[in-house]
């Protein structure tokens, strides 16, 4: 069989078969996957702090918008399926400061007809509202006569500016997207029930590696300290068992 001659990044050619061609691109990836991994984080963009944010054409995003790293753009607001929140662990926070508590939450972005897997680290006073969310999400998982799974509820995500004793943050707001009646739109096929419901091990996974090897966003995490003190409000604590959800 004539072999074709591929070219690739670089300016390297490869003299390959159509067939062995396609098997390379086919695995690429393939024994790599732990090689320059980049998690898709979901930030808040806080103007004149977030200094690594920069959109794709270069600009710096909205003040207060949803900046999504791995396409570098930004979003007002977010529709999402939320997969998985995370069990609390006690970490460095901003500016090095100690012991502070996290969480992480793992869903993924629906837009425009794609589905975008993101994370997003809470701590401080962005918990608050993670908890009020996490407390009305388990009412439904316990709903008769059919309970909902948490992953299944379509949840709208905003960014509002809240007063602490340090000044002022951008915190997420939560939102489960309800019809006029007040019932709660969910997934309503199977084939994305399942997409999604399938996805969550991979996700925890993930997370619990992050956790248990003590990494962070890129950082190295110390982990199981008794006292939390918050990265932007007052020292307070926290039980790892008590999370109110």
């Amino acid at each position: 069989m004539e072999n074709k001659l591929t070219k690739i990044p670089q300016g390297i050619s490869l003299s390959l078969s159509n067939n062995l061609a396609k098997l390379y691109k086919d695995n690429a990836t393939v024994g790599a996957e732990n090689l320059s991994q980049e998690l898709p984080l979901l930030k808040i963009h806080a103007a004149g702090r977030s200094t690594s944010n920069t959109l794709a054409n270069g600009e710096e995003p909205n003040d207060g918008y949803f900046f999504y790293k791995p396409t570098r753009e930004q979003f007002k607001e977010v529709t999402a399926h939320i997969l998985t929140i995370s069990r609390g662990f006690r970490a460095e926070g901003l500016e090095g400061k100690q012991d502070v508590f996290h969480q992480v939450l793992a869903g993924v972005i629906v837009n425009n007809g794609e589905m975008k897997p993101f994370m997003m680290y809470f701590t401080g006073t962005k918990l608050s509202n993670l908890w009020a969310f996490g407390k009305e999400a388990s009412a439904y998982t316990k709903a008769k006569p059919v309970p909902i799974p948490m992953f299944a509820l379509t949840v709208k995500l905003t960014t509002a500016k809240e007063k602490h004793s340090y000044g002022t943050s951008w915190v997420v707001q939560f939102e489960i997207v309800k019809d006029e009646r007040g019932t709660p739109e969910i997934v309503d096929d199977e084939e994305t029930f399942i997409f999604l419901k399938d996805s969550i091990p991979a996700v925890e996974e993930t997370i619990n590696s992050l956790i248990s090897a003590r990494t962070g966003e890129e950082d190295e995490i110390p982990l199981s300290l008794p006292r939390v003190k918050t990265t932007e409000d007052e020292e307070i604590d926290i039980e790892d068992e008590h999370i109110p959800f």
